[in-house]
């Protein structure tokens, strides 16, 4: 009986000297495991480099041309490939600002080296160059980092330009009418000064005409004699709302509007004057 009792406890001893040992493993392995981690990360981070430098070693290979004359050469480096070049204040040209309420004021700026027109408001990032933070009649400003970029309106009609000939009618309207509503314009005089549309958008003041907090077209007012407006018949104080049936209810329809003019045969124009709607139809000839 006392040798049963023996032997039991010595297969008992075993069993709890099982159990101590497997968890003196576990907690062995645990402490292990927060101990290493940063070493082996650092070490797997550092392998692409080591990488990386393998290959010029295998210059000294290249240049003495292991296999003969005909595999002699340099290694030469992958260049990185740059980002698109930022834009040059140069680059860009001021083509007309109109100034009214924070959501009333823009400017229309073309970028010439990729021949883009676009209108900014207040606030709105010019291209790639910074915000655009003032607009005044005669130029705008752009933050560009810590400085301020002065784009100024182009008010100076270039010598080519105004020595070139026109119809008769150069130096006042260059429209005759030829019914009440309904006039002539000479193709080429109208061409000629849409040619310079940087100085035709100074030739009168366009602010947005808002009503229930929407654009209905644009108030005119400063018409320069011999303008643009002045050729077509646009009056101090006539309010356009459309030309050729598109409704001037934004500024950028209203700049890419005036652009397209060039080479129609026929314009019609939308207007309020004196508080009555009026329609005046012009025949490019």
């Amino acid at each position: 009986m006392d040798k049963k009792i023996v032997t039991l406890n010595i297969i008992v001893s075993i069993l709890i000297l099982v159990v101590l040992a497997m968890i003196a493993s576990d907690v062995i392995a645990y402490k292990l495991s927060r101990t290493f981690p940063s070493t082996l990360k650092k070490q797997s981070t550092l392998e692409p480099a080591a990488r990386r430098n393998d290959l010029s070693a295998y210059s000294a290979i290249l240049e003495k041309g292991l296999f003969g004359k005909a595999t002699q050469g340099r290694l030469i480096p992958i260049a990185q490939s740059e980002g698109p070049a930022a834009t040059s204040p140069s680059d860009l040209l001021l083509l007309g600002t109109a100034v009214g309420s924070f959501r009333e004021t823009f400017a229309f700026i073309l970028r010439q080296s990729t021949h883009e027109e676009r209108v900014f408001r207040l606030g709105d990032d010019v291209f790639d160059i910074g915000p655009l933070v003032s607009v005044r009649k005669e130029g705008v400003e752009i933050q560009s980092g810590d400085s301020r970029i002065k784009l100024l309106a182009p008010t100076v009609v270039p010598a080519e330009t105004a020595a070139a000939p026109v119809s008769s009618a150069a130096a006042g309207a260059l429209a005759s009418r030829t019914s009440p509503g309904s006039y002539v314009i000479d193709q080429r005089a109208l061409n000629a000064a849409l040619d310079n549309i940087g100085q035709a958008m100074t030739d009168a003041r366009l602010l947005p005409n808002a009503k229930d907090g929407k654009v209905e077209g644009f108030r005119v007012s400063e018409v320069k004699p011999g303008g643009i407006f002045a050729m077509v018949g646009i009056t101090n104080g006539d309010t356009l709302l459309s030309i050729n049936d598109f409704a001037l209810d934004s500024p950028e329809k209203a700049m890419q509007t005036l652009v397209s003019l060039k080479g129609q045969n026929r314009i019609k124009l939308d207007l309020i004057r004196d508080g009555r709607p009026t329609t005046f139809t012009y025949d490019i000839r």
